[in-house]
């Protein structure tokens, strides 16, 4: 279903389908992560770009179970509820509106990938919920990731785009727009603070392995640009008010948050509270992926969105050259 193509949008003309009788197609998305559910709504836009009508959050954070399990076990049924909220949601958005019925994707990234239970996940939510969960690989996610950035701004020479969740961290290296590799590494923040509290030898050695990992991947591309998707490159930007955030700044935030309680960060700097107690581990993976292609800093794009964007992108372009060439 993903392709390697990272550069196409839309057609530009399908913000005038009204005048014509043809109603804009609606892409829904369920991105079921490790950390949270995320939804999201969009139609074409201006200019090739998406139009967003509806974009949701459930903190319902799946890697706590799965990565110390190996289950999804009880949180299948708040998947399901989750789910049926937002399709309500969507009814009555769909219902306001003049726009086609909506076309539903639903994709699971690194907890559902690695759960034991993920055959009986997948089957209960589709029996309750008529939507079927398309499993990411890595590789793909890192498609993805590359496809986001790439609807909304150039990537000119050499550059790195990283997606940072809360199971997997995904690398893309590239150089011009184009990527060179890409590959997906076992440090998200939820599976690396698991790490860290239990303290066993063997959930740590991973970590490290995956670092190691990390910098083989990396070893000879210096990026000259650097952008992070992902909640915690959100958190980071908005807590220091920077646009470009450098190794020496994340390095100081670390220093001023890690003696603090997930509780204390959130009530001094608003941060979210299933964001708070795992901020320590992902400004860490932040920090060795800048210094594994040798670079000062992340920027900070505006309008970027995340894998669910880069897929209503592919899924409205499916319908708008199907309704070109079955015009009505």
């Amino acid at each position: 279903m993903i392709g390697h193509d990272c550069d196409k949008r839309f057609p530009k003309n399908r913000a005038v389908d009204t005048l014509t009788g043809m109603s804009p197609p609606v892409a829904c998305i369920v991105d079921l992560g490790s950390n949270a559910i995320r939804f999201l709504v969009a139609c074409p836009g201006q200019h090739g770009h998406l139009k967003v009508l509806h974009r949701d959050r459930s903190p319902i954070r799946i890697g706590d179970s799965v990565f110390a399990t190996g289950r999804v076990g009880n949180e299948t049924q708040r998947i399901i509820d989750a789910i049926q909220h937002f399709q309500k949601n969507v009814v009555n958005l769909t219902r306001e509106s003049s726009n086609a019925p909506p076309h539903w994707l639903a994709v699971a990234t690194s907890a559902l990938r690695e759960a034991d239970d993920r055959d009986e996940v997948i089957r209960s939510v589709q029996e309750a919920t008529q939507i079927g969960i398309e499993v990411l690989s890595g590789e793909q996610e890192a498609q993805l990731a590359l496809r986001s950035v790439a609807a909304v701004r150039p990537l000119p020479g050499p550059f790195l785009v990283a997606d940072l969740g809360g199971g997997s961290l995904e690398l893309i290296l590239g150089h011009d727009g184009q990527m060179l590799r890409c590959s997906s590494f076992q440090l998200g923040a939820v599976r690396w603070q698991q790490a860290v509290d239990s303290e066993t030898t063997d959930a740590l050695a991973r970590i490290h392995r995956e670092q190691d990992r990390l910098r083989a991947f990396t070893a000879n591309h210096q990026a000259n640009t650097c952008i992070g998707l992902g909640g915690a490159f959100r958190t980071m930007h908005h807590m220091t008010a920077q646009h470009f955030l450098d190794e020496s700044l994340l390095k100081q935030w670390r220093s001023d948050l890690a003696p603090l309680s997930a509780r204390e960060r959130t009530q001094l700097f608003g941060m979210p509270e299933d964001r708070a107690d795992i901020i320590i581990p992902a400004i860490d993976a932040l920090c060795l992926t800048l210094e594994a292609v040798h670079a000062k800093g992340w920027t900070q794009v505006e309008g970027v969105g995340g894998i669910a964007d880069a897929l209503a992108q592919q899924i409205i372009r499916s319908q708008t050259d199907q309704m070109d060439e079955n015009p009505t």
